[in-house]
């Protein structure tokens, strides 16, 4: 998967500055060439890599500039202002990108899904998550303002693509200060919905995958129907939200798996000019067996709506019915 999660803070404690263990190793550029190239690169499946320009023929992606055979890990820094982090106020936070072999702030970011940076912030027990997107400043630092709602431990997952390396995600640990809580305490216990049919903002969602077809390792199709809660019709009028009709963030339990999905309609030869809906189809690959929680995320009448789902993933050779 694409990060690698610090959980070194001591209860109870603010982070305000620290200088973060490298996330996942993926790609990068030789440090003395300025951005030079070797390859093309799907932002969100790394593996994905052609000679030329093209597109993802997993998930329809513009494929962009990088060094499919450079290894290292890029480097973040997060500093927090005011320097305690407290539940209920707001807080300025600034990230900082360096290359791993140079020191040197990172300046060039692709675009991914229509952003140069995504910042997921979740709570430790999977209760609260937000989809932010920090503004890129004239340092090469990204800054966001944030209220955290309520004291305990949060992870901040950055999602971003350095121009000529490859697809990073780091996760951040913060915690409120005064908090005296413990991440054991804070984790999350995730049970299956025992129904996949939820109602948000006028609409009502179907996750309509079988429980016995989310096993892990195994690539599969989560297909979501969309229906207008008053009126019983099918929706049709779901708008592009970072350049798809849908999102789904996917996270283990333990917050150590991540997937990241959109519908197959970004894929060639199926693209959809006019609205979207009622039927959306994700493929997602569980790397491991145990519980998800997923965020879908849609845009209709210019009201973006978030709705979770949490499923139980088997492993091979288990039957739904032990769920």
């Amino acid at each position: 998967m694409r990060f690698f999660l610090v959980l070194a803070l001591a209860s109870g404690i603010a982070l305000s500055a620290q200088e973060l263990i490298p996330g996942t190793a993926r790609p990068i550029v030789d440090p003395n060439a300025p951005a030079s190239t070797s390859g093309f690169i799907c932002p969100m499946h790394p593996n994905e890599v052609k000679a030329e320009p093209g597109k993802c023929s997993i998930c329809g992606m513009t494929l962009v500039p990088g060094d499919p055979m450079a290894t290292a890990d890029y480097r973040m820094s997060v500093v927090t202002e005011p320097r305690a982090v407290k539940a209920g106020e707001n807080t300025k936070f600034r990230f900082t990108i360096t290359h791993p072999l140079t020191g040197e702030t990172v300046r060039q970011f692709a675009d991914v899904h229509d952003r140069l940076y995504h910042l997921f912030i979740v709570s430790r027990d999977m209760t609260l998550f937000n989809h932010e997107h920090p503004v890129f400043e004239k340092d090469g630092s990204f800054t966001i303002e944030h209220t955290l709602p309520k004291a305990g431990h949060y992870v901040f997952f950055s999602d971003f693509m350095p121009v000529g390396g490859g697809p990073q995600l780091i996760a951040t640990p913060i915690v409120t200060a005064g908090y005296e809580g413990d991440i054991a305490s804070d984790a999350a216990n995730l049970t299956a919905d025992k129904s996949w049919v939820k109602s948000v903002d006028g609409v009502t969602v179907d996750l309509r995958v079988e429980p016995a077809k989310l096993v892990s390792g195994d690539e599969l199709d989560v297909p979501i129907r969309f229906i207008d809660e008053k009126t019983e019709q099918p929706v049709t009028n779901l708008q592009r939200y970072l350049g798809a009709f849908g999102h789904a963030m996917m996270l283990s339990e333990d917050m150590m798996e991540h997937v990241h999905a959109h519908p197959e309609e970004l894929l060639e030869g199926t693209n959809i000019t006019e609205g979207g809906g009622p039927d959306l189809t994700f493929h997602a690959l569980f790397p491991k067996p145990g519980h998800y929680r997923i965020w879908l995320q849609f845009l209709r009448n210019n009201k973006l709506s978030t709705v979770p789902f949490t499923v139980r993933v088997l492993r091979a050779g288990e039957t739904a019915e032990k769920q």
